[in-house]
């Protein structure tokens, strides 16, 4: 028994060792940094890669050389032939010539200008098989935490270490470059020494030299350092100090994949959350009749916020019953998202509405729109520091499954009490911010007249600070409504640069 219980420890013993083992082999045997033997290696494959691409350069010279005296030569006929036009195409074996010309040799010349001979296809694949001993990300890793702990150990500064002087040792023809001083301020951001990172971006950009020719191969600039250092001011919330970074570089379209229109965005919903505002504008209140036939008798209180997109605000078209009939605390559940996981974007409790029937017929008074296919409405509660970041309502979903399914056109969302404090609803696209008020309903368009997504329509829950926000949304679907909105071709190409400029 004592013997059975010793092997099955041995075999559990052997199991964990050689488990460990499994994973000490993902880890590199070896590092460049970390060997003077294998350093020498690296210069060894430094000088082959120089030879490589000069060899490289020569023929791209001669082939350089060919073109311009094959330019001379069209050069000078196409001179004569300015001259005089009628004289020289009056001759029918010049006027042949110029069609032969346009007609075959130039599209030879592009694809010549194009095309990789022989011997430059040798030095590409000789420079990929040079790049498989070229050292990885760890290697670069290893450097970088080595130059990390001198100036830990010998309490020296980035200017210091790009200017080459290592405590008493001094080299100025070792000074660091301003990409090697970035590389180590993205290195010390990676390991949460971010005071040091923006000392390293300072330095980077005081070694700057803007005549410096492989910087534009590189694509490196002083902008690409203001950008990391304005996205690790965004990161800590240094919005004002960011801007100043972010602001640096040239003025280019916005995309909404670009850093530029994610700190646009940032910068203004924090603007938007601290301070109530409207920009001045000629809309106005009134009451509307013209939605449907049951307004005609029981118009509508209605406060017109945007044309762009559509949106205004409906008052006290909820009753006080309706809304303690709604607010059940015992059927709230936390925010969830796919797979049952909380959500990281919303802090607020859910729940659901059974009777809605009112509530529809309501919601298609207030916009015109048929409540088929509409999703059902949601009733959610923010508490103490609830919010929901920024995000679209739209789906952005592929044309198959839109055509199937629809996008959400709209969007209803009541208001079924006030906020002490906070909990704004807010568009920083078009600088507008909504304070919850009872029995209030906002309304606005997710989508162009054409069908188009509205980017302008990013919104945003900032953050409740006192009291308790509850509120009840209803997403209204595209496809029953063909009839009611047709779709109008172009009705947004007027509406896409103003997103350049917040």
């Amino acid at each position: 028994m004592c013997c059975s219980k010793y092997l099955r420890f041995a075999v559990f013993l052997c199991a964990c060792i050689m488990w460990s083992q499994g994973f000490a082999e993902e880890v590199p045997k070896k590092s460049n940094g970390v060997s003077t033997v294998e350093l020498i290696k690296l210069l060894n494959v430094e000088d082959e890669l120089v030879e490589n691409l000069m060899d490289y350069l020569e023929i791209l010279k001669n082939k350089l050389l060919l073109m311009e005296k094959s330019l001379i030569t069209m050069n000078a006929e196409h001179t004569e032939m300015k001259t005089d036009y009628e004289a020289y195409l009056g001759n029918p074996l010049n006027s042949f010539r110029l069609i032969h010309r346009l007609n075959s040799d130039w599209s030879k010349w592009h694809d010549y200008a194009l095309r990789t001979n022989k011997d430059t296809s040798v030095h590409m694949e000789k420079a990929h098989d040079i790049r498989k001993r070229l050292p990885t990300a760890f290697d670069f890793e290893i450097a970088c935490r080595g130059i990390d702990d001198l100036m830990c150990f010998y309490n020296l500064k980035p200017d210091d270490l790009a200017a080459g002087n290592l405590a008493a040792y001094s080299k100025p023809e070792t000074a660091l470059s301003a990409q090697d001083c970035l590389s180590l301020g993205e290195f010390s951001i990676r390991h949460r020494k971010e005071d040091l990172a923006e000392a390293w971006f300072n330095t980077s950009l005081a070694r700057f030299t803007e005549d410096k020719l492989s910087y534009k191969a590189l694509k490196f600039s002083r902008n690409t350092v203001h950008k990391a250092w304005g996205l690790l001011l965004m990161k800590n919330k240094q919005l004002t100090e960011a801007s100043y970074h972010i602001d640096r570089g040239p003025r280019a379209p916005i995309s909404p994949n670009s850093v530029d229109y994610y700190f646009q965005v940032e910068l203004a919903t924090q603007r938007n959350c601290s301070a109530v505002y409207r920009r001045p504008s000629r809309l106005h209140c009134r009451y509307n009749s013209s939605t449907t036939a049951f307004t005609r008798i029981a118009p509508l209180k209605m406060e017109e916020l945007s044309t762009d997109p559509y949106m205004v605000v409906f008052h006290d078209v909820l009753y006080d019953s309706e809304i303690e009939s709604m607010l059940n605390p015992s059927e709230f559940v936390s925010s969830l998202v796919d797979g049952d996981q909380k959500s990281d974007v919303r802090t607020s409790k859910d729940s659901y509405v059974d009777d809605v029937d009112k509530l529809e017929y309501r919601v298609a008074d207030l916009t015109g729109l048929s409540m088929e296919m509409s999703d059902a409405f949601s009733l959610i509660n923010y508490g103490l520091g609830g919010h929901y970041i920024s995000h679209y309502d739209y789906f952005n979903m592929e044309n198959q499954i839109r055509q199937r399914q629809g996008d959400r056109l709209a969007t209803v969302l009541f208001y079924l009490g006030e906020v002490e404090s906070g909990g704004s609803t807010i568009f920083p696209m078009i600088n507008v911010s909504v304070t919850p008020k009872k029995g209030s309903a906002l309304l606005w368009y997710n989508l162009h007249n054409s069908g188009d997504m509205n980017l302008k329509t990013l919104h945003s829950a900032c953050p409740v600070i006192s009291g308790s926000k509850y509120v009840l949304t209803k997403w209204i679907n595209e496809l029953p409504q063909m009839f009611t909105t047709p779709c109008m071709k172009n009705a947004n190409l007027h509406t896409d640069k103003s997103i350049v400029s917040l």
